[in-house]
């Protein structure tokens, strides 16, 4: 009796593990980083299923999402196998994939774009001319996560040789030879602090601040434009199946060729369309993945 019961109990785990590997091996899984995860699901989703149906020769059925709640858990999700693939910015791409091994692709023009440039700017009267002066200054970024209102226009000042610390809040005293920085967690928040004197200088994302300053804009004054970075990046996890990888990457690449494919992409955010990473992007992010680290307190 015992032999019987075993060999019953044997034949359904193999049974279980079987329709696990099956359903990993049929369904393809898109990740993304947010915390409103219902909003992003819905966001998402078409796409998804789209490019599961582009690749229903390879065996796939189905395509979902799954939402990260930060960087943290993304890593997780793809160590686990529980996302296949992710779209998100090449500044928290570096971050993931250094610690998940995965991997850039392609470039996702986001709302029309595939690239955009972080700008610092002050109000119009301010003295403030060029980076090295914010010495003994205060800016504002958004949050420790933003890559254009922080880790970009962060990335510059180091570049300028500029040394920043972290204020308690935006009236806390700044030594002369440092620039002291505050989050404000918003950028239309960065802009009313510089026009009210609050703080010398914010960052953002220069299509941000046309569309946050409005009629307020020629109260400000840019003083530094970085360099330009992908708007979104499609990223692969490390141990994505070699046979599904060039036909995944054929089908973002033909989505906008494709009627319902464009449509999905028009409701994607104005997604225009999916191309290859420049080689000198490439080259470009790999120079500044060290500092990227480092800024984002990543051990290398």
């Amino acid at each position: 009796m015992f032999h019987i019961l075993l060999s019953v109990y044997c034949l359904s785990v193999w049974i279980l593990l079987t329709c696990v590997t099956t359903a990993q091996a049929t369904s393809l899984i898109m990740g993304s980083i947010s915390n409103e995860p219902a909003v992003e699901t819905r966001l998402f989703a078409p796409v998804a299923r789209y490019l599961a149906k582009q690749l229903a020769s390879q065996e796939i059925t189905n395509g979902d999402v799954v939402v990260a709640a930060n960087i943290k858990e993304m890593v997780e999700y793809l160590k686990n196998r529980q996302v296949d693939f992710y779209l998100e910015s090449p500044m928290s791409s570096i971050v993931i994939n250094h610690l998940a091994g995965s991997k850039m692709t392609l470039r996702r023009w986001k709302k029309g774009h595939a690239e955009y440039r972080s700008v610092i700017f002050v109000k119009q009267q301010s003295p403030i001319q060029n980076l090295a002066q914010l010495a003994g200054k205060r800016i504002g970024f958004k949050d420790p996560y933003s890559s254009s209102g922080y880790i970009l226009p962060r990335i510059a000042m180091k570049q300028a040789g500029l040394q920043l610390m972290q204020l308690p809040d935006a009236r806390a005293k700044v030594p002369e030879d440092k620039t002291g920085y505050v989050f404000n967690n918003d950028d239309e928040n960065t802009i009313v602090w510089v026009l009210h004197g609050r703080i010398d200088a914010g960052a953002m994302g220069s299509t941000m601040l046309d569309d946050y300053a409005k009629g307020d804009l020629n109260k400000l004054r840019i003083i530094h434009e970085t360099f330009s970075i992908p708007r979104h990046v499609v990223n692969l996890r490390k141990d994505f199946p070699d046979h599904l990888e060039q036909p995944l990457l054929k089908a973002f690449l033909e989505m906008d060729q494709n009627p319902e494919g464009k449509a999905i992409l028009e409701a994607f955010e104005k997604t225009k369309r999916f191309d290859h990473l420049p080689n000198e992007t490439h080259e470009q992010l790999q120079q500044i993945t060290p500092t990227v680290l480092e800024i984002m307190d990543v051990k290398p």
